[in-house]
C-alpha cells in the first residue's frame, strides 16, 4: 500500500499492521488537512471499489478506506487489491478534480 499511494494526491497516510490495512484521505497530505465532510471522500472511494468488486470500509471516523483481507491471502491476491484500490481511489481524485475541490499539480 505504501508503495503505491505514499505520493498519491489525496492519500494522507497508508497504514497497516499484517493484513490489516487502512488509506487515510487528506485534501492537503502534506498538512494533513481534511476534506469536508460532506464530500463524504470516504465512501465515494467504497463505492468506487465496490465498482471493481472489491469490498473496503469506510471507516466512520473520517475519510479513511480500511481493509482486512482474509490471512490466507496470496501475494497475487494483494497486489490485485491494491490495483483495484487505485483505480478507484483514482476515479475519485478525478472526480473532485472536475468538481473544483481539488486542484492539479
Amino acid at each position: 500500500m505504501q508503495a503505491t499511494f505514499g505520493d498519491h494526491p489525496i492519500v494522507g497516510q497508508a497504514r497497516g499492521v499484517g493484513m490489516l490495512a487502512a488509506l487515510e484521505f487528506s485534501a492537503d497530505p502534506a498538512r494533513r488537512a481534511h476534506f469536508d465532510p460532506s464530500l463524504k471522500v470516504g465512501p465515494r472511494i467504497a463505492a468506487a471499489a465496490l465498482e471493481e468488486n472489491l469490498i473496503a470500509r469506510a471507516m466512520p471516523q473520517g475519510d479513511i478506506l480500511g481493509f482486512a483481507p482474509l490471512p490466507t491471502t496470496s501475494r497475487g491476491e494483494v497486489d490485485e487489491i491494491i490495483a483495484r484500490t487505485e483505480r478507484a481511489v483514482n476515479k475519485v481524485t478525478d472526480e473532485l478534480v472536475r468538481e473544483g475541490v481539488l486542484q492539479t499539480a
